[in-house]
């Protein structure tokens, strides 16, 4: 109780979220991140993501839902809907209402790093990697990356120093009417036609002493100097950079979602809300990538800003990403590695390893950014899979140990000659090897849900560091129900957000299976 008698509410780090057998997964397991593999139609979804989403709802968590199928906002509805969630969740694009404006966001949000440029750019710059891979695109030479930077800081900084509010539409008028050759300068009629040089020439009016009299003559020298001299390929190569990601957020119904006004920010996620951004893939295509990678980023960078995360007091949110290859960045490794500190659950689902390593680059340097994603990521569950890397990857992550293998042998012998006889022989022995603990091919019987296996589709979870009970190691066998009941009245409370103090520890049930025993070799 506090000093008022009200009753203090936090989301404590041992805080059970779901029953696995004779262990629990708590809040702090869901804080070192989730990694979901399976095949298609394996129930990864259906089954172990069913069950860890519910659970992060029932016990009142924000969250952000980057969606990739048509059917993935209507499935976020029910959830909520069956947890009480249903005054919390947003669903963002459509017809929807909210909007977010994200470069005015950036450059008025509170704190002291609020409105600085770099920080504009490096947004920008990682909505556009997903585009590119790696994100300095032309092969991965970071020349061009480098040059893009340089334009946008250029854009930036001039309107800024010109009392002009920063958005796309500006940054494209200036880039559209700076000089492209140093004669343009001396034409009266391109001065009279030019917004970049009237910004220019009030840049050059700051007195003294202010940051556009320190700063001016070096942004001056940009668009008057090194702009107009590029070479026309290379010039046209770095606008069409920032030109073709800028005018798809400039058009149409992504013009009013990102370019308008905000009444939707991440820090709304942080107070509880539940955006799902309601753009899928498969039916926006890039728009929809850029939209959702867009959010993602702005809420990793508020949720690494908060101030009120320590000793359990802060409500923990998720980020929940299915067919996570379409929007996986540069940036999340690094989000990854502070995730917990901040409160952070992230769940990524994706079929294999293969389409992580695609998504981020496989030419430049893809395998490590997703070596280090994967590395960062404390839970991983791996479901029904036939791709040879991922078993690979899970039967080396699993481990290997000393294991015995009894082996038999007989024969037979016939002999003819002076005289018949016959004989036989057996043989019984064992040795030792260090195999495996997980063969690769066992990942490929896993069952895979539906009605002929009583709708339970098995899984084997690994955590980094913990020993669970039920078999001594570090990995289980668990299977996920996919058809799970609605929670019961003392789950969740259903006017509002639900009461964190509330939702059972066991509200999810998950059937612990033993590992088998090792086979006998012949």
């Amino acid at each position: 109780m506090n000093e008022s008698g009200l009753p203090i509410i936090a989301w404590d780090d041992e805080r059970p979220l779901v029953s696995l057998g004779a262990d629990d997964w708590r809040i702090k397991d869901a804080c070192e991140g989730t990694m979901i593999f399976g095949g298609s139609g394996s129930g990864k979804t259906s089954g172990s993501g069913q069950t860890l989403a519910r659970s992060f709802l029932s016990a009142g968590f924000g969250g952000l839902v980057l969606c990739a199928k048509t059917d993935e906002p209507g499935l976020w509805r029910r959830y909520a809907a069956e947890c009480g969630r249903e005054s919390d969740l947003i669903h963002f694009g459509g017809s929807s209402p909210w909007k977010f404006n994200f470069m005015d966001y950036e450059a008025t949000r509170a704190g002291p790093g609020a409105g600085l440029t770099e920080n504009l750019i490096n947004l920008f710059m990682e909505i556009a990697s997903i585009g590119s891979g790696s994100g300095a695109g032309h092969g991965g030479n970071p020349f061009w990356e480098r040059a893009m930077k340089s334009l946008m800081r250029n854009c930036i900084d001039l309107l800024t120093m010109a009392g002009e509010p920063v958005s796309l539409r500006s940054m494209s008028d200036i880039i559209r009417s700076a000089p492209i050759e140093p004669n343009c300068v001396k034409s009266e009629a391109w001065r009279n036609g030019s917004l970049c040089w009237r910004l220019l020439e009030s840049v050059a009016k700051a007195p003294p002493g202010t940051p556009a009299g320190v700063d001016g003559p070096d942004v001056r020298g940009y668009w008057l100097e090194q702009f107009p001299i590029l070479g026309d390929k290379t010039r046209g190569s770095v606008v069409a950079m920032f030109t073709t990601l800028a005018e798809a957020l400039m058009r149409g119904r992504m013009r009013e979602l990102f370019c308008s006004e905000t009444n939707l920010k991440p820090e709304d996620i942080l107070a509880g809300k539940v955006v799902v951004v309601d753009l899928p893939v498969k039916e926006w295509a890039e728009v929809g990538r850029f939209a959702a990678v867009l959010w993602k980023y702005c809420l990793q960078k508020a949720v690494e800003r908060r101030l009120d995360n320590a000793d359990g007091a802060a409500r923990p949110v998720f980020l929940w990403a299915d067919e996570c290859q379409h929007f996986a960045s540069r940036y999340d490794p690094l989000f990854q590695g502070t995730a917990r500190s901040s409160r952070a659950a992230t769940v990524y689902l994706t079929q294999n390893v293969p389409n992580l390593v695609a998504a981020m680059g496989a030419e430049t340097n893809g395998r490590v950014l997703v070596d280090s994603l994967l590395g960062n990521l404390g839970t991983k569950l791996f479901h029904a899979n036939s791709d040879r890397e991922t078993n690979q990857f899970a039967s080396e992550l699993i481990g290997r140990r000393l294991q015995t293998f009894r082996n038999f042998g007989s024969g037979a012998s016939l002999s003819i000659g002076g005289r018949a006889g016959f004989g036989s022989s057996a043989n019984r022995g064992a040795s030792e090897h260090i195999e495996f603990e997980v063969q690769p091919r066992e990942f490929a019987t896993l069952r895979k849900g539906g009605p002929e296996n009583a709708f339970q589709t098995d899984a084997l979870l690994f955590q980094n560091g913990r020993v669970w009970s039920g078999g001594g190691g570090t990995w289980q066998k668990i299977a996920f129900l996919q058809n799970l009941p609605r929670p019961s009245a003392e789950a969740s409370v259903r006017q509002g957000s639900p009461d964190p103090r509330r939702a059972p520890a066991q509200y999810h049930p998950a059937t612990q299976i033993r590992p088998a025993a090792p086979r006998v070799r012949r």
